[in-house]
């Protein structure tokens, strides 16, 4: 009993970080959870003492329900190291570390996890002189200690006003399946969506699947040449339900090979605002096969969003491969069948390292292509020295027939950061962007990291058969991130010169957002 008692003092007093496989001997004997507040122990003054008496801390059951080993099972490095991908993927912590101590009855597994302050102020701002959009809200990334997220924020931009509520909660059932909630409120329409999931919790999990459903009330504007009148506005009555699922066939700590089946029923009809017509009701379904498969190489590294804190990249290769069947007995004029497409591909590069991306889809029928899309990017990171990073990132999008207000859309800090809202517009599209930041300090009085960027812009949108538009910019701009705060995405605060075009002239824009003014295409969906 009083080595019982004496085992978490040791696990916690001397860690011993493995760096390789254990021998098949070494059985994990004891799991130890190290919890931490958002300030430390030996960390004194009246912030520490209110900060840690506001925050909830992270609940035991939510740390452990992530780890993906288990005491009286042979030590997995591999399955440690994922483990800590987990629970930074929680979004909860800003510091995550899974050590070892060898004992006279075996080995002892620690996992220390300090916790992020989770309860933030959301707020954006963006002008170009003449326009203005800006957001404020409250977000809880942690919501009693069980690493669910509840937001509302405020939209204010030039073409509508939103409030937004959401909830995500995973492992809300059964321990393994997750909620997602959605709704806006709009000054023209609504929006509601709601997602069920239990996703890959692990490279080596067995099965995953998802549902989710949303439903649109909306006014869709249609902007041309350059220009931020909108020459259509069309009414939007849109219903989506969808689901998937899917089973390993290979998994391991090294990757997978998964085969799923995905399947759809959507209403989707437009007509123009001002017609007495009522709407129609256009109903189409799809379904069919998909394989994924991954070799997984992660990489850990510090300095990429953010400043000091842990950030997991993927530089391995992920490929899906999809296919719908669209038959005229599920609602389409002609039968059809449409092929999907999504891939990664990460590599070290010299002092950093780089992704390359790709999705796509379409949908064909006896008359060929009847619509589609494409969409390419990369990205390079760059890092000389310990507090500078350069990144750059390209993209490209190709669009074939795209519904009202799924068209490409740039302007007012999507895309070119310094021109207005709806600059930019079409079914093909381009954008560039480079970064050189440098950090000044990384935990200012251990609180926050300061640092500077220098920055420049360029791309554009336009129709085919039109003539190109793109745009130029560059400014310089500071960057704050909060070291105790559950983000790794450091505050935008830049002021833009804007080199004008045939539809706007040159200008300075002040903005203020987070993260990069890029975004991934998204991840390999399940």
């Amino acid at each position: 009993m009083r080595f019982r008692r004496v085992l978490p003092l040791l696990a916690i007093l001397l860690p011993v970080r493995l760096a390789a496989q254990a021998s098949a001997d070494d059985t994990v004997r004891a799991i130890v959870l190290d919890r931490r507040d958002i300030f430390d122990p030996d960390e004194r003054g009246w912030i520490a003492r209110v900060g840690n008496a506001l925050h909830v801390e992270t609940r035991a059951a939510t740390i452990r329900r992530e780890l993906l080993f288990r005491a009286g099972a042979p030590f997995d490095s591999a399955r440690v190291a994922e483990s800590e991908r987990n629970l930074r993927a929680l979004g909860v912590f800003r510091r995550v570390v899974i050590d070892t101590v060898r004992t006279d009855s075996g080995l002892v597994a620690r996992v220390l996890t300090k916790d992020g302050w989770s309860t933030k102020a959301d707020w954006r701002f963006r002008s170009t002189g003449g326009e203005v959009a800006f957001t404020i809200g409250l977000v809880e990334d942690n919501l009693l200690g069980t690493a669910s997220s509840a937001a509302v924020r405020y939209r204010k931009t030039p073409d509508r006003s939103t409030v937004t509520l959401g909830f995500r909660r995973p492992r809300l059932f059964a321990g393994s399946v997750g909620l997602g909630l959605e709704y806006e409120d709009r000054s023209d329409g609504r929006l509601a969506g709601l997602t069920l999931e239990q996703p890959f919790y692990s490279l080596s999990s067995a099965a995953g699947f998802r549902f989710d459903t949303e439903d649109r009330d909306e006014r869709v504007l249609r902007f041309f040449n350059g220009s931020n009148v909108a020459r259509d506005t069309i009414s939007h009555r849109y219903t989506l339900v969808r689901a998937s699922a899917a089973r390993a066939l290979r998994a391991s700590s090294e990757g997978y090979l998964r085969v799923g089946l995905e399947a759809q029923v959507r209403r989707e009809d437009f007509r123009p605002e001002t017609s007495p017509a009522p709407f129609g009701k256009t109903i189409t379904g799809a379904a069919g096969p998909y394989l994924a498969w991954s070799r997984a190489n992660y990489l850990v590294t510090r300095g990429f969003a953010g400043f000091a804190r842990e950030e997991d990249v993927d530089l391995g290769l992920t490929l899906r491969l999809g296919l719908l069947a669209a038959p005229r007995l599920f609602g389409y004029d002609r039968d059809g069948i449409g092929p999907q497409f999504a891939a990664r591909l990460g590599a070290s590069l010299p002092s950093g390292f780089g992704y390359l991306e790709a999705a796509g889809g379409g949908v064909f029928n006896a008359g060929g292509l009847d619509s589609g899309s494409v969409q390419l990017a990369a990205t390079a990171v760059l890092k000389p020295q310990r507090h500078q990073v350069g990144i750059v990132h390209v993209e490209a999008g190709w669009l074939k027939n795209p519904v009202p207000g799924a068209e490409f859309d740039l302007g007012l800090g999507s895309g070119p950061r310094a021109f207005r809202s709806h600059a930019f517009t079409g079914d093909r599209s381009y954008f560039a962007t480079a970064e050189y930041r440098v950090t000044v300090v990384e935990d200012f009085l251990g609180m926050i990291g300061l640092g500077f960027a220098g920055f420049v812009d360029h791309g554009g949108a336009w129709y085919s058969g039109s003539p190109r538009r793109t745009g130029w910019d560059a400014g310089l701009g500071l960057r704050l991130g909060a070291s105790r705060s559950t983000d790794t995405e450091a505050l935008r605060f830049d002021l833009a010169r804007r080199f004008g075009n045939d539809a706007q002239g040159p200008g300075w824009v002040v903005t203020v957002g987070k993260g990069f003014v890029f975004s991934s295409l998204g991840r390999i969906p399940l």
